[in-house]
């Protein structure tokens, strides 16, 4: 049975409401066997869930749904991150804000799940705000009255897609707290098993560095992201998911309010082609791309970090030059080990991609 998400535009929030229209069906199917897929049509996002049952009885019963609204932290990458989805927000407005996700999706489960199937779920810019941690877009200036009393509109949507938007933003961003700024990045699914998502975020999400930007952070993220799925496909045979970009952005705190920074796409087909495509070779790039990362999270070692972030962000030939210079210093200087070099069929993947994004 397929279900539909209709693409509003924004793109954070609606890879998030695909991602919780996932998880409600997930958790609310009794047989508990079959996986909602997420697939990329285009317009819309559909979620087929061809033999699953879902039910609203065993969805208000299930152990597991309730543990997500209380799980008492958001450190672990296993569990939902409420409070760093709701950052912009009073601590006491963001508990109240995740109560009301749980109890909305409960009581209108069946006519959610019936408008999704039948017409798809389209977003009506009115009804709820949305978070800064949602979406970059979505909000101004204080997101709370200040002294002077001041406060800015935030972007709203209806109720069901801002429920279904929540759920999904806990579940699927990964947030990367540093100094005074968090980074987020969604892994935007072409066709992703729910089942499968779920063991790729417990075996990435908890990967992070120092990072010099949020450019560099989902650099960093894309290499474990295909590295982490090009195991997968080597260890099952029907394995075929696919991601296309990473959406992200940047929060920075000044003084006591949030305020968005950078954000944009970042295509990750090259490196989940190399990663499917030809795995013996992926694996060792992937292996000095990620040693690159982690010796320029370093203090004096940031070149290295740069010029990776480069190359990956934006495949060319000249900032492909500039990782080569940087890394060939560094072999001849400061000693970089033979398992952390590129090996001459790796350094061909490596050009390929360039000369590919050319």
């Amino acid at each position: 049975m397929p279900y539909w998400i209709m693409k509003s535009g924004v793109p954070i929030l609606d890879v998030a409401r695909a991602y919780g229209l996932a998880a409600l069906l997930s958790y609310s199917d009794a047989d508990q066997s079959t996986s909602p897929v997420i697939n990329d049509a285009g317009s819309a996002f559909v979620i087929d869930f061809p033999r699953g049952k879902p039910t609203r009885d065993y969805l208000s019963q299930d152990d597991a749904w309730q543990a997500l609204f209380y799980l008492p932290s958001d450190l672990d990458p296993r569990n939902p991150a409420w409070s760093s989805l709701f950052v912009t927000d009073l601590r006491a407005l963001a508990e109240r804000k995740r109560k009301q996700v749980q109890e909305h999706l409960e009581q209108q489960f069946d006519e959610l799940l019936g408008t999704a199937r039948d017409r798809g779920l389209s977003v009506q810019f009115e009804g709820e705000s949305l978070s800064g941690g949602l979406e970059p877009s979505a909000f101004k200036g204080s997101k709370s009255a200040t002294r002077a009393h001041y406060a800015e509109d935030q972007t709203k949507v209806d109720t069901d897609n801002w429920a279904l938007a929540c759920l999904g933003g806990a579940l699927a961003g990964r947030y990367v707290w540093q100094h005074r700024a968090v980074f987020v990045v969604y892994p935007v699914p072409e066709k992703v098993h729910f089942f499968n998502w779920r063991d790729i975020k417990q075996k990435t999400y908890a990967e992070r560095l120092n990072y010099l930007s949020v450019q560099n952070a989902v650099a960093h993220y894309s290499v474990v992201l295909a590295e982490a799925m090009r195991k997968m496909a080597v260890s099952r045979l029907d394995f075929s998911d696919r991601f296309s970009n990473l959406a992200y952005f940047s929060l920075f705190k000044t003084g006591n309010q949030w305020k968005p920074s950078s954000a944009g796409l970042l295509n990750i087909q090259p490196l989940l082609d190399m990663a499917l495509g030809q795995p013996h070779e992926a694996a060792k790039v992937f292996q000095v791309w990620d040693y690159l990362f982690r010796r320029g999270s370093v203090r004096g070692c940031e070149d290295l970090a740069e010029a990776i972030t480069e190359l990956i962000m934006s495949p060319s030939l000249e900032n492909l030059e500039r990782h080569n210079r940087v890394l060939i210093r560094y072999i001849a200087g400061k000693g970089v080990r033979a398992m952390n070099q590129y090996t001459e069929e790796s350094v061909k993947e490596v050009m390929q991609i360039v000369d590919n994004s050319v």
